[in-house]
């Protein structure tokens, strides 16, 4: 998963840029937290995992702009350019 980046918000992501995967454009940051990754791999932190960036964040799709936007929660892990993507059921 690729992410375009404006001053710390995503603005922009593709689910699979080698493969030409739909690409989908951020029109509002719902919300932000952080949280302790819950993946069972060996982690640099002594204890309690990783920590995660995640935003929930409003999304049209760009080959569709006339579309409504939908709700995709986006999680980083504490190491740049590894992330996960949640469709938020409607």
């Amino acid at each position: 998963m690729q992410v375009r980046w404006l001053d710390g918000e995503p603005v922009e992501f593709q689910r699979r840029p080698v493969r030409r995967g739909a690409r989908y454009l951020v029109t509002d940051v719902q919300e932000r937290w952080i949280e302790e990754s819950p993946w069972p791999f060996p982690s640099p932190k002594p204890i309690g995992g990783d920590q995660l960036r995640c935003w929930r964040v409003l999304a049209r799709s760009a080959e569709e702009p006339q579309a409504p936007a939908r709700e995709f929660v986006l999680r980083m892990r504490s190491g740049p350019g590894v992330w996960d993507l949640v469709r938020v059921a409607e």
